[in-house]
């Protein structure tokens, strides 16, 4: 088969839309674009997931009070009262607002833990999505090229799922243990952070693990997973979805560790949601083990000091 650049395939494509509306061609040409159309569908998903949690997070607030939701979140209480979003309303929102909050003053029901599980799929979506960068620009470079050779080209949702269907799992078992430690009688709401002893510990389990080799091995993989991609390429569906798959566990190994941080924080705490998320990127593009280890001392201390005044 003749080699065609990718400006050119576009163009030929195209053209057999000439029918077709502007707005529709404009769709049309970010489907024959595998960068783009990952880029639309990475970027929707994450503004998505944060108007999702802002909206969640307005409305606990108000409910409870800025402060109850974890520390920071003062900073945000401007944003937040422009939602005007309060349960005690009998507005849609407010209807929709009390189906979804995990928020249990009845105790714990499936209602909750639908709740809880929705919120950290949510979070999961928007804190983790955006440093896999370097996996969706690598996956969209091969596609391009293999695109441009007359391949086969499995489409970059495809890999994403496999990616996000990881964290979807996470999501699941930390709203299982979030529960559990309610129902232990070791935490309260979902929405507030744990205090004492218990905090005290996951920061230490938090700020050890980033010292670990496993969390080095896992960061590695996050960094360059050109030669990951490149050698397990293929046209087949369920290929890519396992290797988005197992991008995604080398990200929740790299990253576990801090996303159980807020259970300390407060799961609705949109001021340490944004700093994981920057924290996160800053982690994954950078070099070397100086963020890893620079976390690990500060969870690490600041886990010793809460146990110390908790016992004290």
């Amino acid at each position: 088969m003749t080699e065609h650049s990718p400006d050119q395939d576009g163009v030929l494509d195209e053209q057999r839309y000439t029918n077709l509306t502007a707005l529709d061609r404009s769709i049309t040409g970010i489907g024959l674009r595998p960068r783009w159309s990952i880029y639309v569908f990475t970027g929707l998903t994450v503004a998505i997931a944060w108007l999702w949690l802002v909206f969640l997070a307005a409305g606990v607030s108000q409910a409870v009070g800025p402060d109850a939701v974890g520390p920071g979140m003062v900073f945000w209480r401007e944003l937040l009262a422009k939602f005007d979003v309060s349960p005690a309303d009998d507005s849609l929102l407010s209807f929709i607002l009390k189906i979804c909050a995990p928020v249990s003053p009845g105790g714990l029901t499936l209602g909750v833990f639908l709740s809880t599980f929705l919120m950290w799929t949510a979070m999961s979506l928007a804190m983790m999505l955006p440093s896999a960068g370097a996996m969706i620009r690598t996956y969209a470079d091969i596609a391009d090229v293999a695109h441009d050779k007359g391949e086969k080209v499995v489409p970059l949702g495809i890999l994403v799922a496999g990616y996000l269907s990881v964290w979807t799992g996470f999501a699941l078992a930390m709203s299982l243990f979030q529960l559990l430690l309610i129902g232990a009688g070791l935490a309260g709401d979902p929405v507030f952070p744990l205090q004492g002893l218990v905090a005290g510990s996951i920061l230490l389990l938090a700020g050890a693990y980033q010292f670990s080799g496993l969390k080095d091995a896992c960061l590695r993989k996050c960094r360059n997973p050109f030669s990951i991609l490149f050698a397990r390429w293929s046209q087949s569906y369920a290929d890519i979805f396992k290797l988005g798959a197992d991008q995604g566990v080398f990200c929740l190994g790299c990253c576990w560790a801090l996303m159980l941080v807020m259970l300390v924080v407060g799961t609705m705490n949109l001021a340490w949601m944004a700093f994981f998320t920057l924290f996160a990127i800053l982690e994954k593009s950078g070099k070397g083990q100086v963020t890893s280890y620079f976390s690990g001392g500060i969870l690490l201390v600041w886990g010793g000091l809460l146990i110390a005044i908790t016992i004290i």
